[in-house]
């Protein structure tokens, strides 16, 4: 049967008119074609079932995470409900009575119902001239010891009254003044002003013990007085009461909220991290389900969601484990795999051991005859290869007289071959330019491989360079008993080589000079503007001179960097944030006299693109602190910070510990220009602004960065 294929096969070549040779190729290469057709045709099954099973795997992988973050919301959510629940109750007396607040918090069951929440409480807010007697009544209740903490005088006091289950940890709790530390003051006070739920950042709670700590937060809301008007910020400053809130501890929340949703088999495959604002850091980290957690950038399915709740920020990431990613890999992949795989090499081998088969045949008949031809077209083929070679091709004995030299060389050199052959290059050359060659020609030899050189000679047309491959020569025992060489006419590439250097150095001297002339051109428009600002008397007019000459300057300084570096397409961001913010510090005169610029820039660089948006947006953020953050000759701190953080992204901070943002004000809703232009080129970075309120003032911009 296989000798019948193999007839086949013969015939089909033959119908098809193929030559001998080509036939002969055609039956070697026909066995790899099928493995590679076989093979292509496996991969491409393989390829279209894995993108199913890949689309299959990202929404699952999507709906889980959909899945959590609605989770969690929802026990935000009641949590949230349960604290409503305790505002009810005081708006329907004029006064909670403790064993009311336990017997209300009883019945809830927190235990079984809300994982993670350590207590449902109500902190009081206590005037100064009333402490005193606020802490003779709640000793009076029986608990002698009872005092505000921390001890000392502020403007307002709060204290923990209420906090069921009232004991174990939460006997910590018990008199703490929350208002008194800056991160529940944040959240405190915008449920007072807000009307609403509000959510604290990431602390560590009282109740925690030197061992099992967690990450905590708080979620608070704000009890007014009864039958008081609470519709504006000063009507609810002046009628709270205090707030109802419950102290959470989130790894506890987290493990009840994916047991809940029905996520625990699910996690197996997913790794869950929640953040503390917009930033993925390790200081921000809230939770995580697995510490040992290979990176996010080896899995194969990402996604950042941010969870926005009570006016603060989470940021969930979710990744892949390698067991979720496994499934990429399923049963039937395997099958196509293996099953293709197999039979093509199967099919590959048959026609394989067929071909073959027909080929030794073949080659048995032509034998004889092939190598007769061969040894007749030997010669002919070696002299023709000589003769039509474009380089020069010469051979030397070792005493350095020529054996063979091909037609071009007779050409180039102007001589016929008698006058070559059997003559050295001492013979035929000048002087300094043999001595080059029998140099060379020595190097080869005793190396005893190959070496390549550059070798210039004088002929008729003028001074013209050779790329010259020197080889040794063996005979059969593999003694060195010739020289030959294959010399390339180089001299045109040279030339070529020579004119693009100097085009090379032609085009950046031309690109500085491009830099110079936009730095010089801005400085005009600054000095224009000058002369415009001294002859109008209008401040608003003036100032808006002063910030365009501001923002002008920074781009001057940008191409004015760019003009001295030995780069033209990127620029240092330490020495072009100090060159950018001395001038504003020293605009600024007595408005700044107290107050001190200080930049932290790591060594980054940026390219211009990039560099001209970050130069604004840090023009515009610093002078806003300067003008605004320290009225009346305050003395502070302004920080210029610029540092890469994981995954490519660049922080970008300009921080001031001065007098801070007005109350209830959103630089993100402001109408002044300096603002607004701070956002559009932080959108043009496509970066995330983030604003920070709780010392002064702080801008931090996150964006994907290309820096160097």
């Amino acid at each position: 049967m296989l000798t019948a294929m193999g007839h086949g096969l013969q015939q089909w070549l033959r119908a098809l008119r193929v030559s001998a040779a080509g036939r002969r190729r055609l039956l070697l290469l026909l066995p790899w074609l099928v493995l590679l057709l076989g093979l292509a045709v496996t991969g491409w099954l393989w390829q279209a079932a894995r993108q199913d099973a890949q689309r299959t795997l990202a929404a699952e992988f999507e709906f889980a995470a959909d899945k959590v973050v609605d989770a969690i919301e929802r026990q935000l959510d009641g949590n949230v409900q349960v604290l409503r629940g305790v505002v009810g109750l005081f708006a329907a007396s004029e006064w909670v009575t403790r064993q009311e607040f336990r017997a209300y918090v009883t019945a809830l069951r927190l235990d079984e119902r809300y994982p993670g929440i350590l207590g449902v409480g109500f902190s009081l807010l206590v005037p100064p001239d009333r402490k005193a007697a606020h802490t003779a009544a709640i000793r009076s209740e029986g608990f002698p010891e009872y005092a505000i903490r921390p001890d000392g005088e502020r403007e307002v006091h709060t204290s923990i009254i209420y906090l069921e289950p009232f004991s174990g940890r939460n006997l910590r709790a018990f008199g703490y003044d929350m208002f008194s530390e800056p991160v529940r003051h944040a959240a405190m006070a915008r449920a007072r002003d807000e009307n609403r739920a509000s959510l604290s950042a990431k602390v560590t709670l009282v109740q925690e013990t030197k061992t099992g700590v967690q990450p905590g937060f708080l979620i608070y809301v704000p009890v007014y007085r009864r039958g008081v008007a609470h519709e504006t910020v000063e009507q609810r400053r002046a009628s709270l009461q205090g707030w109802a809130y419950s102290p959470l501890r989130m790894h506890d929340l987290m493990h009840g909220v994916l047991g809940a949703v029905g996520l625990a088999g699910l996690l197996a495959g997913l790794h869950v991290e929640i953040h503390d604002g917009a930033l993925i850091a390790p200081d921000a980290l809230m939770f995580d389900s697995d510490h040992e957690h290979r990176p996010a950038d080896a899995a194969a399915f990402r996604t950042l969601r941010p969870i926005e709740y009570g006016g603060h920020r989470w940021s969930l990431l979710v990744t892949s484990r390698a067991a979720f990613d496994a499934r990429l890999n399923t049963e039937e992949l395997k099958l196509i795999a293996v099953a293709g795989s197999v039979g093509s090499v199967l099919l590959a081998a048959l026609i394989g051991v067929l071909a073959w088969g027909q080929v030794r045949v073949a080659a048995a008949l032509r034998a004889t005859a092939l190598s007769n031809e061969k040894l007749a077209a030997s010669e002919g083929r070696l002299k023709a290869f000589f003769d039509n070679a474009a380089s020069l091709v010469w051979i030397k004995d070792l005493q350095g007289r020529f054996l063979v030299v091909n037609r071009l060389a007779e050409a180039v050199l102007g001589l016929p071959r008698e006058r070559l052959l059997g003559h050295t290059v001492a013979e035929i050359f000048p002087q300094h330019e043999a001595a080059d060659y029998t140099s060379n020609d020595r190097q080869v030899l005793e190396a005893g491989h190959s070496l390549e050189f550059e070798e210039s000679a004088l002929l008729a047309d003028g001074l013209r360079t050779y790329l010259s491959v020197k080889f040794p020569l063996r005979d059969a025992s593999g003694r060195i008993d010739a020289l030959g060489a294959i010399c390339t006419d180089i001299s045109d590439r040279k030339e070529a080589e020579e004119r693009l250097r100097a085009s090379l150095e032609e085009k950046t001297v031309l690109l500085k000079e491009v830099h110079h002339r936009v730095k010089n051109n801005l400085q005009i428009i600054t000095s224009l503007l000058n002369l415009q600002l001294n002859r109008t008397q209008v401040l608003e007019a003036q100032d808006t001179l002063r910030d365009t000459q501001s923002r002008i300057r920074s781009m001057a300084l940008l191409h004015e960097a760019l003009y001295r570096s030995g780069s033209l397409a990127r620029i240092g961001l330490p020495h072009y944030v100090e060159s950018l913010c001395a001038p504003l510090w020293h605009a600024a005169g007595s408005v700044a006299a107290g107050v001190r610029l200080q930049q932290r820039i790591d060594d980054i660089s940026l390219a211009l693109d990039q560099a001209v948006p970050c130069g604004l947006i840090i023009n515009e953020l610093v002078s806003n602190a300067l003008k605004h953050a320290f009225p009346g000759g305050r003395s502070g701190h302004v920080v210029v910070s610029a540092t890469m953080l994981p995954k490519g992204l660049l922080s970008l901070s300009v921080t001031d510990d001065g007098v801070g943002l007005p109350p209830g004000r959103d630089p993100r809703s402001s109408d002044t220009l300096g603002l607004q232009l701070v956002f559009m080129l932080a959108a043009q970075l496509q970066g995330v602004v983030d604003i920070g309120c709780e010392h002064g003032t702080e801008f931090r911009i996150a964006f994907p960065s290309r820096a160097g």
